[in-house]
């Protein structure tokens, strides 16, 4: 309600304005100009400085109350109390009360029964018939059951078949220029690698031959080994230092699958032979180019 009345207070101010200048100017008549009244300048503000507070004097230090050190009271002396006397109680000694006398019974009076006397009856007489002979059977004793041993059992022998042994052998060589020749102490390595199962790592087996002999021959047994497909040859080792660089001829460094080679079966000595190579090292020096004709 107040800002109603306060805006129709205005409306209605407004009104009697609009009302008061419509007579005062006419439509013909221009405004006319009046400058602004000279209003004087207020002097600027002079600046008081603030009542000088006096210093107020340090505060006095009090220090505190001393306390008198605490006086050390002993602790009163107390009698030792006597050990208590121990007093043996004094048990009075057991009154005997003579069981009380049960009267006894009279013994019981035996009456003896009165029977009446047998009254005899003579017998009738009956033939007298002799008695029956019975003849003894002869008694057999049965001969004790025969001793049978128990069986004991005996696994079947299996015919013997003999373990067949199988070996790797071959030459090795060294390629220098023209010049070829067998390499004393050299070895090759037999890498077997199985096939992993579900879930494991790669199994790998590496066996190492014997060093070749002055006529560059080695031989290793794989007795171990169950399956050699899985088996490769390669070389490993050369002793010689200008006969060093291994080549591939005859799969030396990619190494000779076992599986697809063939071998020699020696039956007198159960022996599975395989025979692979040669194998060659190469020195620095190459082999000459053939010459074309």
């Amino acid at each position: 309600m107040a800002i109603t009345r306060a805006s129709l207070a205005i409306c209605l101010i407004l009104s009697l304005v609009t009302i008061a200048t419509a007579d005062y100017y006419s439509p013909s008549s221009p405004p006319v100009y009046k400058s602004p009244e000279h209003k004087p300048t207020l002097p600027s503000p002079v600046y008081t400085p603030p009542a000088y507070n006096p210093t107020l004097p340090p505060p006095v230090y009090t220090p505190p109350p001393t306390i008198p050190p605490p006086v050390y009271t002993p602790p009163v002396y107390k009698p030792t109390l006597s050990p208590p006397v121990y007093t043996k109680p004094t048990i009075p000694p057991p009154v005997y009360t003579p069981p009380v006398y049960k009267p006894t019974l009279s013994p019981p009076v035996y009456t003896k029964p009165t029977i009446p006397p047998p009254v005899y009856t003579p017998p009738v007489y009956k033939p007298t018939l002799s008695p029956p002979v019975y003849k003894k059977s002869p008694s057999y004793s049965s001969p004790p059951p025969p001793y049978v041993p128990e069986p004991t059992y005996t696994p079947p022998t299996k015919p013997y078949v003999p373990e067949i042994l199988k070996a790797v052998d071959g030459i090795i060589l060294c390629k220098n220029g023209y010049e070829t020749y067998p390499i004393l102490g050299a070895k090759v390595e037999i890498v077997c690698s199985y096939p992993a199962s579900y879930g494991k790592s790669k199994n790998e087996v590496v066996i190492y031959s014997d060093p070749t002999d002055s006529k560059g021959y080695f031989h290793v047994s794989l007795t171990n080994i169950k399956d050699l497909a899985y088996c490769r040859v390669k070389l490993y080792f050369s002793p010689v230092e200008t006969c060093k660089n291994p080549t591939n001829v005859n799969k030396g460094l990619t190494g000779v699958p076992l599986s697809l080679y063939a071998y020699r079966f020696y039956s007198d000595k159960n022996l599975k032979l395989f025979s692979v190579g040669p194998f060659y090292y190469t020195g620095p020096k190459a082999a000459p180019a053939t010459p074309k004709y």
